[in-house]
Formats: structure tokens, C-alpha cells, sequence
């Protein structure tokens, strides 16, 4: 929290009606990229707050943040949850203080809802850490407690089966230390968009990184 003492930010933009339809902006003067950050939580634990602490490693770089909040389950479906960081993408598209580059940045359970938003007008650059793109395997676990997904969901919100190509740069990250299901998760999700787009998609093992470390690692030595 120490970095909202610091850092000139704009706390809890409303984006939509929700109360969690929320965003924080770090804004810097003159910043020709802005990275939007969406949190994981596997959809129901975390505040946007929580990852503040990579906010200084993203401004000394010259690139301003927008750390995008939504609703957690059970009290929304992951459908809900999807729409949502969409209405949010629309809603910075129309704000003044946007950019012309857009990076779209998720961790976890936030890569799989920007891989929802692959082909979104705002965005001109993704990247997608330690994430989950297919809910099959998530829906045996307990975590499917709050979710509930349907087969429905599965087919619907599982990235491996959206078939809008990618047409903008798509870094595909994950730790060497990460569990085994997500490796093989980032692995499977990059071989078939590479298949569709080999020139735009690409991935990247980084040794010595676990699930949280990788944050770090990427907004600190990275990002540029």
C-alpha cells in the first residue's frame, strides 16, 4: 500500500455500475505506453491493491498503469467476470488519457480473461503470465466451488478454443518453477495460436521463476 503514498495515482475509477467496476491509473506525464494490469485470484480472491507493489518498476520506465478491478465469484459467473474487464477496455478507449500503445498484462487467472479479450480496438500489445486457458482441469478441482462452470463455460471462456486469430504482438510467459498444469497449460495455449498466428505469438520459458515471482521479474527486467 505504501506505493499509493507515493506514486500520483487516481484510485477507483468507476467503469461500470458494479462496485468492484473499478480502476487505478498511474498516470505519467508524457507517456507514449500504458500497461493495463489485471490481477489473479483464480476469480475470487485478490484486490487490484495487492499487486500495487510493481507499480514503481512499470513508472521508471517511462509507462503509465491502470490496475483493473472486477467481481469475484460465487457472487459472478465467470461470464459476468469476462464482460466486465471488456466494458472496462471500452470504457479506457474513450478516456483522454489513454495512449497510443496499449499493453494488456494478466497474471494467472488475469491472463486467461485478457486472452478473452484477444482482438479488442484498445489493445496493441499482450502479455500473459503463468495463466490458465483451458478451465477443463479447473472445474475437478475445489476451486469450481465458487465457479460452478458449465460445460457451457468451459466451451465458451476457455481460451484454447476461441478462435479469433491474434493480430497483435502476444508474449506467452512462464516460470521454469511454475506447477507442472500450468507449464503445460502455457505450452498447449502457445502452440495453438502459433499455429494461427506464428508471426504475432511467441513464449518463453524463464528459469529460476515461480507463479509469483514472475511478476517481478517481468515489470522489472521485462518490460520496456
Amino acid at each position: 500500500m505504501a506505493v499509493y503514498q507515493t506514486c500520483t495515482h487516481i484510485r477507483d475509477i468507476q467503469y461500470g455500475k458494479q462496485p468492484r467496476s473499478t480502476l487505478d491509473l498511474f498516470p505519467l506525464e508524457k507517456a507514449k505506453k500504458t500497461v493495463i494490469f489485471i490481477h489473479g485470484g483464480y476469480w475470487q480472491w485478490c484486490d487490484k491493491s495487492d499487486f500495487a507493489f510493481v507499480v514503481p518498476h512499470v513508472l521508471s520506465k517511462g509507462v503509465q498503469c491502470i490496475f483493473l478491478e472486477y467481481d469475484l465469484a460465487p457472487q459472478s459467473k465467470i461470464s459476468d467476470i469476462a464482460s466486465q474487464v471488456y466494458q472496462a477496455l471500452d470504457f479506457i478507449r474513450e478516456q483522454d488519457w489513454r495512449t497510443d500503445e496499449m499493453v494488456l498484462v494478466g497474471h494467472s487467472a488475469g491472463a486467461h480473461l485478457a486472452a478473452l479479450s484477444v482482438g479488442h480496438p484498445l489493445i496493441s500489445e499482450m502479455v500473459l503470465l503463468s495463466g490458465i486457458y483451458d478451465l477443463e482441469p479447473i472445474r475437478r478441482t475445489h476451486l469450481n466451488h465458487a465457479l460452478n462452470l458449465s460445460n457451457e463455460d468451459i466451451l465458451k471462456y476457455s481460451p484454447i478454443y476461441y478462435t479469433k486469430r491474434i493480430a497483435i504482438p502476444c508474449s506467452i510467459l512462464c516460470g521454469e518453477l511454475e506447477l507442472e498444469e500450468l507449464k503445460w497449460q502455457s505450452q498447449n495455449y502457445f502452440e495453438i495460436k502459433k499455429g494461427q498466428e506464428p508471426d504475432f505469438v511467441s513464449f518463453k520459458l524463464i528459469p529460476e521463476i515461480n507463479h509469483y515471482s514472475i511478476l517481478e521479474h517481468y515489470f522489472k527486467s521485462i518490460l520496456f
